[in-house]
């Protein structure tokens, strides 16, 4: 009885794995997809922004830390950068283990929608400034 579930517990698993795997590519192309529409809000905060605004926030999401306007736009860049240099081709590459690839694939998605959401939140401050 234990085996039967244990042997289910794989096959399931095996498919998830599978199935992200497959899917992998498809995120990565909807996050670099968004960084057009981001970049556009980052050219449009950046003209409407003081000179000095805060860059860095505390648990409790007050300004730790002020720097230059120009700072806004790192949230573009990573999210370019990070998707490129974190491909299907390259994690394939770097990593024939279907098991560590998959792994690193959601490692990396979950980095992604962290950083999604940490902007919306530094943007939806941003424009409280304005």
């Amino acid at each position: 009885m234990c085996f039967q579930s244990l042997k289910t517990g794989r096959r399931w698993n095996m498919k998830f794995l599978l199935f992200i795997d497959r899917i992998y590519s498809k995120i990565q192309a909807f996050f670099l997809l968004l960084v057009v529409p981001i970049t556009a809000l980052s050219i449009y905060l950046y003209m409407k922004l003081p000179k000095i605004i805060p860059i860095q926030f505390g648990f409790d999401f007050k300004p730790t830390n002020w720097g230059y306007k120009s700072s806004i736009f790192i949230f573009p860049i990573v999210l370019l950068i990070l998707p490129l240099f974190t491909s299907k081709r390259i994690m394939s590459s770097q990593e024939k283990l279907l098991t560590r690839r998959v792994s690193a694939e959601i490692i990396v998605t979950i980095v992604l929608v962290i950083l999604i959401i940490s902007m919306i939140c530094v943007y939806s401050y941003y424009f409280q400034m304005i």
